[in-house]
């Protein structure tokens, strides 16, 4: 009886997230924030919480339903011009956000192992929030470097330093938003679990 309440439990809370994924990314301003030409993210949030409070494979599911979405956007709904360039391709909407999973889900699972919980959430959101920023902007660098550099107004030479500015920027403030935001709904729902 109680694994069949665990499994309710866990397949009704994977849809929920997946909903929510798929929610943030077509209702303005609730999963990105748009700044041209980037668009800073939250989305990451609810990755990180599902691999916190699932797994690391259903970190990954949720993460993979977020490329797959972002792609579809990418085609039907472009924010820019980028957005059909970039984001339609696999290696920039896809991998980096189920490797968010993997990576918040192994560091939590890390700590977890050493009964610190609660320092597992908030690194392991980091790890996981970095993972996204730090391979899309390289994916991005590495794939369309120069068009990417067009669009910020920057020299292809001076790529790396303007992009290293947007981790600074952005990708610092995703972190720490992840690492507030995602270990305090984790626990809630870790704690409605075990009720």
């Amino acid at each position: 009886m109680k694994d069949s309440k665990n499994k309710t439990y866990r397949i009704a809370i994977l849809g929920i997230l997946t909903a929510i994924i798929i929610i943030q990314n077509f209702v303005p301003f609730l999963g990105n924030i748009p700044i041209p030409p980037l668009n800073p993210t939250i989305i990451q949030i609810t990755v990180i919480i599902a691999s916190f409070v699932l797994g690391t494979k259903e970190g990954m599911f949720v993460g993979g339903v977020w490329g797959v979405v972002r792609m579809i956007k990418a085609y039907t709904l472009p924010a820019s011009p980028l957005d059909l360039l970039l984001f339609t391709n696999p290696l920039i909407s896809l991998v980096p956000r189920i490797l968010i999973g993997l990576t918040a889900g192994m560091t939590f699972r890390f700590f977890q192992k050493k009964g610190k919980d609660s320092l597992g959430m908030a690194v392991g959101a980091v790890v996981g929030s970095l993972t996204n920023t730090v391979l899309v902007l390289g994916f991005i660098a590495l794939l369309f470097g120069n068009e990417y550099a067009a669009a910020l107004d920057v020299a292809p030479a001076n790529l790396m330093s303007a992009l290293s500015v947007i981790v600074a920027t952005n990708g610092i403030a995703e972190a720490v938003a992840s690492a507030i935001l995602a270990p305090i709904v984790s626990k809630a729902l870790l704690k409605a679990r075990r009720k």
